[in-house]
């Protein structure tokens, strides 16, 4: 039987699960790759605390509003000279959150473009003014956050509920499983074959040979993960 303690933990784990899958369809149907879809999805976890404070009307990342903008004035904090400074800022304001994910993904996704992996990602967002984008001749505006844990943070998130996780998130949030009976996967245990993880992709690996393929595992492998030989 379940303790109180491990329900409330599952019951809040369930609901940052829902909040982060709901934040990185919206930036997948806008046309953000994967590893953005899980930046901006951590993001929005990190900025509003899963949900529950958000900067501005439907705003999910922190932007701040500029000149005749509409926008909320609220408390927050800056890290100023190694120092956490309490301040006042003025954040915009959106329609609705599609709205917040498109603004963020237009004003950031130079940056992001072509990231490799998540932490990639992230530490793009925080080159400092006037460095060269990895890939691109652009640079940089200027950096996203001025938490020098930043990096580090929504990285955490995104690897623990993101596409490539075997937290809660267990596989890719971003399309449906394939369905079983799909050719090479793997309906029964195999003793050859086992599923895996490799670079954060999942797929199978053939134990006779070494090799890795990367693939999308059906539900009954995801549901049965550690019967198939994961690990």
């Amino acid at each position: 039987m379940k303790t109180y303690t491990q329900f409330i933990y599952e019951a809040a784990s369930s609901a940052q699960q829902s909040f982060y899958n709901d934040v990185r369809s919206r930036a997948k149907s806008l046309g953000a790759s994967d590893v953005e879809a899980d930046l901006v999805a951590s993001q929005a976890a990190l900025e509003t605390g899963w949900g529950k404070s958000l900067s501005g009307k439907n705003n999910y990342f922190g932007q701040k509003a500029s000149g005749k903008e509409a926008g909320s004035t609220k408390k927050t904090w800056e890290v100023q000279n190694g120092r956490n400074v309490t301040t006042s800022a003025k954040f915009k304001d959106y329609d609705d959150i599609n709205s917040s994910v498109k603004y963020r993904l237009n004003k950031w996704g130079y940056k992001t473009k072509g990231a490799k992996d998540i932490e990639d990602a992230a530490r793009r967002l925080q080159l400092p003014v006037g460095a060269k984008i990895p890939g691109s001749k652009e640079k940089s505006h200027g950096l996203y956050a001025t938490d020098p844990n930043y990096v580090s943070k929504v990285s955490s998130i995104a690897k623990r509920y993101g596409s490539g996780a075997l937290g809660p998130g267990l596989a890719s949030v971003s399309k449906p499983l394939p369905k079983e009976g799909k050719k090479s996967s793997l309906d029964t245990p195999s003793p050859t074959k086992v599923l895996a993880k490799l670079k954060g992709k999942s797929g199978e690996l053939d134990k006779t040979t070494g090799k890795f393929s990367k693939r999308d595992w059906s539900e009954t492998e995801g549901s049965r993960y550690k019967a198939f030989g994961g690990k």
